[in-house]
């Protein structure tokens, strides 16, 4: 079979097999790729080729017609470039193949049809360049912080003393990030604070204790320096925190207060939980705690959620509710020539493409919250929506929720930790020097030097970056040892 389309042969009307088989042996390709994708690959002549000429590597078809959908099945995956899909195709690149596999793709025309669909071909080539753009910032974030992230990890892990969990109910949830609508909704959440589970993101604890309103608990997984900060705050020594074992804590907080660890499904600081019998509750990596909050919350509950301060875009002022714990410190550095106006206008632009980035994540998931997820204020006028997730108001909350009785609690449960002591620090030197030694360790604590030495053709390059790869891991381990002594 062949097709042509307004008398223009998207295959050769002689022999497409055998053009699909030589459109695949004359790819020059100088890395190793581990996903391969075609634009409009038609009749599919040139799939099966693809997946002989690279079978390490997931073969992607994206289609620019319906009407080619019956040879689908022989692509790993098949995506379409619609232009009324509500998430876009530079999101379903992302959050299907991950940012590993996108910084190492290799992208193909099938001609014929880059000439019939030429519009089509370059709009999809702009979504394309914008998920590898997104790839690379992600795959540069994990590359400078996760020696950070893993060493946090190990001071998480050898520091925690009182532990909780928590079993689930069905009671409304609220959770408090720190946008400025929250101010709209501080009046309310203080006097139904009777009514629901409240879960505050670590950058609304001040905030909300400045209003005398207490969390259930405060949640942070920001495993950056300057997180410390928002949790260096306690108006109530009380208070328990749920942290992610990534993330920056001050060591007095793991001390003093009631914990509860959190968990990534693929992050190594299960493997040193474990070792040590921590109790622990899964959550699911994003690259905002508010994404972070709101899977944990939806495990947590049958009932509705509500987000209150999720503004996730830049304000003219202040881009947090005030008082805000980093806006304290950076005010300190204010001065004649770079005043507070000054430094709020930088932050206000600087902060459009993270704040981008977290608003499409709600917006390509929100089809799957949308039943129980409500964006909620007192009658805000948000600049942007969160796709399906709708907006709710106090009036209509306190009308349809808070007058309904019955409701299972979310119930805090002690849970103790089963190795302590110097039995502790040892267990968790030899997890670490077992850790060491693994793929994963080198996937997960060296992301781009991983990447590197999937992609090389050489083996002679490979045993280079294999052996610089060695050093870095020798070299972190006996960091770790450090923490654990100290």
């Amino acid at each position: 079979m062949t097709c042509l389309v307004q008398g223009k042969y998207l295959h050769s009307k002689y022999n497409p097999q055998n053009e699909g088989e030589r459109f695949a042996e004359n790819i020059q390709a100088d890395f190793s790729p581990l996903c391969v994708f075609i634009l409009e690959p038609a009749l599919s002549y040139c799939a099966q080729p693809l997946k002989k000429r690279f079978p390490q590597a997931e073969i992607c078809a994206i289609r620019f017609s319906q009407d080619f959908s019956d040879s689908d099945s022989l692509w790993d995956k098949v995506f379409y470039a619609c232009k009324d899909s509500p998430v876009s195709l530079s999101e379903q690149l992302f959050n299907f193949l991950g940012e590993e596999k996108l910084i190492s793709s290799l992208t193909l025309d099938w001609a014929p049809s880059k000439a019939i669909f030429p519009l089509k071909s370059e709009e999809t080539w702009t979504e394309i360049k914008k998920a590898i753009l997104k790839a690379r910032d992600v795959i540069g974030t994990r590359a400078y912080f996760s020696k950070r992230w893993f060493k946090n990890s190990v001071i998480f892990a050898s520091k925690v003393k009182k532990t909780l969990l928590l079993e689930k109910g069905n009671m409304p949830v609220i959770i408090a990030a720190s946008g400025p609508s929250l101010e709209t909704s501080l009046p309310f959440l203080k006097k139904f604070r009777e009514n629901f589970f409240l879960i505050a993101l670590s950058s609304a604890f001040m905030p909300l204790s400045s209003h005398s309103i207490r969390p259930d608990f405060v949640i942070s997984s920001d495993g950056g320096f300057w997180a410390k900060n928002h949790l260096n705050f306690k108006k109530d020594s009380d208070c328990i925190f749920a942290l992610e074992a990534e993330a920056a804590v001050p060591k007095k907080l793991l001390d003093d207060n009631y914990i509860l660890p959190l968990c990534y499904n693929d992050g190594l600081e299960r493997n040193l939980l474990d070792s040590i019998g921590c109790p622990y509750m899964l959550s699911e990596r994003n690259g905002t705690v508010a994404g972070t909050a709101l899977c944990f919350a939806f495990s947590l509950t049958e009932g509705n959620i509500y987000l209150c301060g999720l503004d996730q875009t830049p304000a003219p002022a202040f881009q947090h509710v005030q008082p805000n714990a980093l806006e304290a410190t950076n005010e300190k550095k204010d001065f004649r020539l770079r005043n507070k106006e000054t430094r709020l206008t930088i932050s206000r632009f600087k902060s459009a493409p993270s704040l981008e980035i977290y608003r499409n994540w709600f917006i390509s998931n929100s089809e799957y919250f949308c039943k129980r997820v409500f964006r909620l204020s007192d009658n805000f006028s948000y600049d942007f929506s969160l796709g399906k997730i709708s907006e709710t108001n106090w009036d209509s909350v306190q009308k349809n929720e808070f007058q309904k009785s019955g409701f299972k609690k979310i119930v805090f449960k002690e849970k103790k930790i089963k190795v302590n002591g110097q039995e502790r620090q040892k267990k968790l030197l030899e997890t670490l020097k077992f850790l060491s030694e693994s793929q994963e360790f080198a996937r997960e604590v060296f992301p781009m030097d991983s990447i590197l030495i999937k992609r090389e053709l050489s083996q002679e390059k490979i045993s280079v970056l294999e052996g610089q790869l060695q050093d870095k891991r020798k070299k972190l381990l006996e960091e770790c040892e450090k923490l654990l002594q100290n």
